[in-house]
């Protein structure tokens, strides 16, 4: 199964979708792909960071561009400091 998690002021927000759901062209599966590339693309133009987590033992790397086959993507927006 593979995630993309969004981090935010509003809580934790996360969609899911199965690889091979993809690969069997599944209308539900798809239409998670295509919403979780909207979202990466939109955080990222306002300048959130965006991570693959590939496993835990594994440190995370900085991406961006949205890659469906990544296990797990998270999403979180620009620290500010004061």
């Amino acid at each position: 199964m593979n995630k993309l998690q969004i981090l935010g002021r509003e809580g934790h927000r996360e969609l899911v979708w199965e690889n091979e759901r993809v690969a069997a062209q599944d209308p539900e599966a798809l239409a998670a792909v295509a919403e979780a590339e909207q979202i990466l693309n939109e955080a990222l133009s306002r300048g959130y960071a965006a991570f693959r987590v590939d496993s835990p033992d594994e440190p995370a790397v900085r991406i961006n561009k949205f890659d469906a086959t990544a296990p797990r993507t998270v999403v979180v927006p620009r620290l500010v400091g004061g």
